[in-house]
């Protein structure tokens, strides 16, 4: 019942995350109070926000919407974990600080949320050199029982995803959508099992694809990586964007050197010259030593000054 009633308010419009991050810490830290009583005496909720009147009313009329919603959720195996949860990733939580979702659900193997992860963003359009390479990677990580995580999108994300899973490894996929408009791409469908993967999202089981979700969700693929590999990006566009959020947020970000960039790979200089760390390798294949020890130093940043090898 407890989720049916975090829906309802997460329904209502005029309640956004932040309401429901102040919400969930109120309701934890004071006894006497629980979500049920929020969505049965919604007046209730002037002690946490100041409510306008129609967002108290439409609380009321969004009890039904929200019990149709869990009940569809449950037949498809969806799960709630909030920001007060145990079960919640401490990562995340430490990585986005108080931007962190307030609630995350979650279809699969949701104990891969909290194990050492690198994360890959790259073109939708990445050339064959970078789905090679991004399946090379995948499958190092995989070797060293690392879990990949991405975004699901065409492109780098699913030869990441791919290649982790082909390899016998795991693999979280972060979602622009809600997970009742997800479906399993047939490049993975016969490639999962109950405990290699779990899907993710932060938005509404309901809420259909957009670019603004796209770009909220790269802060949470962040979140849960230890590390970024940055396989190609032009000079706009939701790569560029993650890969400035990396920096921007101290998380290591390692980038895929090439002798002769694409256009899809464009942006791979500037994000060498802002921080990046320049992954090369021999004869063709990307040496990870250096993402290896930024997972095992806890996140912290190798010298941006320090090549990782020669000529991919």
């Amino acid at each position: 019942m407890k989720n049916q009633y975090l829906l309802q308010l997460m329904l209502t419009k005029g309640i956004g995350d932040a309401a429901i991050k102040k919400i969930l810490h109120y309701a934890f830290t004071h006894q006497d109070v629980s979500l049920e009583l929020f969505c049965k005496e919604p007046l209730q909720l002037n002690a946490v926000l100041n409510c306008k009147e129609e967002t108290l009313l439409s609380i009321l009329q969004n009890e039904e919407r929200a019990k149709k919603l869990c009940g569809e959720m449950l037949e498809k195996g969806i799960a709630v974990i909030s920001e007060i949860d145990s079960e919640y990733p401490e990562h995340l939580k430490k990585a986005l600080n108080g931007q962190c979702p307030p609630v995350l659900f979650v279809k699969g193997n949701s104990a891969l949320l909290s194990t050492k992860s690198v994360g890959f963003c790259g073109s939708r359009k990445v050339s064959p050199k970078g789905v090679m390479i991004t399946g090379q990677c995948a499958e190092q990580l995989t070797d060293r029982g690392i879990t990949v995580v991405s975004g699901y999108a065409a492109g780098t994300d699913l030869a990441a995803h791919s290649a982790a899973l082909a390899h016998g490894g795991n693999t979280v996929f972060v979602l622009a959508e809600g997970l009742l408009k997800n479906t399993e791409k047939v490049e993975i469908r016969d490639l999962l099992t109950e405990e290699n993967h779990v899907f993710v999202s932060q938005f509404l089981p309901a809420q259909t694809w957009n670019v603004g979700n796209a770009m909220r969700r790269n802060a949470v693929i962040i979140g849960l990586s230890s590390a970024m590999i940055l396989v190609e990006s032009g000079k706009t566009g939701g790569t560029f964007a993650a890969g400035e959020e990396s920096l921007k947020r101290g998380t290591p970000l390692f980038v895929i050197d090439y002798e002769k960039p694409e256009v899809s790979a464009e942006a791979n200089p500037y994000f060498i010259e802002k921080g990046g760390m320049p992954i090369r390798g021999k004869k063709g294949v990307p040496n990870l030593e250096k993402v290896f020890r930024a997972i095992d130093e806890s996140g912290q940043t190798p010298p941006c000054s320090e090549q990782l090898m020669l000529d991919l």
